[in-house]
């Protein structure tokens, strides 16, 4: 999905703007200042022409937001303060592949137009900002916003983030063998924490567990730190274990990812 939102102050649209995109949970693209700024791996590795196609839609749709944000200051009678108008479109694929795209808009974070496959179309809300969006309704043009949602957002918007998808599925499903590291740190006193991280590897799944004189540690002595996606398509984690002081060399750690087995020692 993507997430714009523009803002006005005293009555006077800002020039400054906030722009997200997420892919599977994923943020792919940020604009706060400055630029659009690819988020990841993934996304750093699109081309130059995706980003130059992303930044002019961008802008775009930024300037139309704008535009529709004056034309509700215009109706309103106090015009004082802060205010935004956020617009968020999505699409989901369901379980007959089909896409179900979304669009809503939101003026200080009450629902002002909602466009959806349930809708047939784009509606106005039935409570929250209704009057707001009733007087709106006059000089937007219902049918055309229709055909709108249904080209871009069921048609262009869905197609170019199942193409994403596509990528982004090949990108996670890729095996790349993790980075591991071994610390020690003193912990209470007459104890160390022997600490195993192993950062950067995909897929997920993966095994961290330590072992002393060659057997495994029991799992309820150990602390884990779970299995985190680190932003660039990647995961990491990372188990700790408390030790006498002058045993450290008794234990060492053990990992097991894609098929491959590592044994890591400890340095101190």
């Amino acid at each position: 999905w993507y997430n714009f939102t523009v803002m006005a102050q005293d009555g006077s649209v800002q020039p400054t703007f906030f722009a997200e995109g997420r892919l599977d949970g994923q943020a792919f693209l940020r604009r706060e200042r400055g630029t659009v700024e690819p988020q990841g791996l993934w996304a750093k590795n699109l081309s130059t022409e995706t980003w130059r196609k992303e930044t002019k839609d961008l802008k775009e749709k930024v300037e139309d937001l704008r535009k529709c944000l004056g034309e509700i200051l215009g109706l309103q009678k106090e015009k004082g303060g802060l205010h935004s108008l956020q617009e968020i479109v999505s699409c989901e694929m369901g379980e007959d592949s089909h896409p179900r795209g979304v669009r809503r808009l939101y003026y200080d974070g009450e629902l002002l137009l909602s466009c959806g496959r349930e809708t047939h179309g784009c509606t106005v809300p039935q409570a929250s900002a209704q009057t707001l969006a009733l007087e709106m309704e006059k000089t937007w043009d219902m049918d055309e916003l229709s055909r709108h949602y249904w080209a871009h957002v069921r048609g262009e918007l869905c197609a170019k983030l199942q193409g994403y998808l596509k990528s982004w599925t090949s990108f996670t499903e890729r095996t790349v063998p993790p980075a591991v590291t071994v610390t020690c740190s003193q912990a209470l006193e007459g104890t160390d924490n022997l600490t195993c991280q192993a950062v950067s590897f995909s897929p997920q799944n993966i095994s961290v567990a330590w072992y002393q004189d060659e057997k495994a540690v029991s799992p309820d002595t150990q602390q884990s730190g779970g299995v985190l996606p680190d932003g660039n398509g990647t995961y990491q984690t990372w188990v700790t274990l408390r030790v006498p002081q002058g045993e450290e060399q008794r234990f060492s750690c053990h990992v097991e990812h894609g098929g491959n087995h590592s044994v890591h020692a400890v340095p101190c």
